[in-house]
């Protein structure tokens, strides 16, 4: 009869891929978790481990260290890190280890770096950059919902009510749906792009390809950002800098950070809350351009 932790460190690594795909994660999760198990397994190859339950505290250690000197970034080090001590998890709660290693293991710190944003210039530039009706719907409605590029593709006409501006997502990160919102001026240029394909109702793409007439793919979205870029000079130009700057906008503008969580689709405020950081520094920077005492010179 097998003991715990007889077992080899792959075929672990495969009855974990198999658990996460039991639990329907979706398959873009499990491929990140793949890449990042197959890292580590390549390492304790190098190390001469091959076996689930040789590994040790002080291996753990000694790996932490090793993808430090590597040129990665701090924040793939730090999922890396989470994804081997999440496999180690799941072999305890699947009875192939007694205990996990990473028990005694503390996983590096992430360094706190809040990308950037659009300035209200910025974006005024790239919507006059944009060279026709679908360009510019992308360009609203990314920036008014505050979707991943995933989920805005994924869209279909009938998902966008254009009475009230309910963008209805279906099987959002997670697998899980929700509900967010466009204002009355995305929706007009929503339905001024819609007049201008026929009117397509129901399950047709709300976003394609001006070239084939197929759903958009993540591919198309980016080059329109490139061109968006280039024409503009605007850094950063992806889809999820749109997002992010919906995020601080809404903050700026007094929105409840929880209200904002759900409707990015975010399972707590941990995101969310380094934003806060720039907000407090806007309102410090406000108080000292308008704080009365100051500016009265009493």
């Amino acid at each position: 009869m097998r003991q715990q932790g007889d077992i080899t460190l792959q075929d672990a690594c495969n009855l974990y891929t198999l658990d996460n795909k039991a639990r329907g994660l979706s398959a873009s999760t499990i491929a990140s978790y793949e890449k990042k198990m197959a890292f580590f397994v390549a390492w304790c190859i190098d190390e001469r481990i091959t076996m689930l339950h040789e590994i040790t505290p002080i291996h753990l250690r000694k790996f932490l260290v090793a993808i430090q000197e590597r040129d990665l970034s701090n924040r793939y080090q730090v999922n890396l890190a989470k994804t081997v001590k999440t496999f180690f998890n799941y072999c305890v709660r699947d009875e192939l280890l007694a205990e996990t290693p990473f028990a005694k293991v503390r996983i590096p710190k992430q360094k706190k770096k809040i990308l950037p944003s659009f300035t209200a210039e910025q974006v005024k530039a790239l919507v006059k950059a944009c060279r026709n009706p679908r360009d510019l719907a992308i360009c609203h409605v990314l920036l008014d919902s505050g979707l991943r590029a995933s989920e805005l593709l994924g869209l279909n006409v009938g998902d966008v009510d254009m009475r009230t501006g309910t963008v209805a997502v279906k099987d959002g990160k997670g697998g899980k749906d929700r509900v967010t919102y466009i204002g009355s001026k995305t929706q007009k240029v929503v339905y001024q792009y819609l007049l201008e394909r026929g009117k397509p109702i129901g399950e047709a793409p709300l976003f394609v390809s001006l070239t084939s007439g197929n759903r958009l793919t993540l591919f198309g979205l980016a080059q329109l950002m490139e061109r968006l870029r280039l024409a503009t000079g605007v850094a950063c130009c992806t889809a999820h800098t749109f997002r992010r700057t919906f995020a601080i906008a809404c903050l700026r503008n007094g929105m409840n950070i929880y209200v904002l969580a759900r409707l990015m689709g975010h399972v707590d405020i941990i995101v969310l809350k380094q934003y806060l950081d720039l907000i407090d520094d806007d309102t410090h920077a406000s108080h000292k351009r308008h704080g009365p005492a100051d500016n009265w010179r009493l």
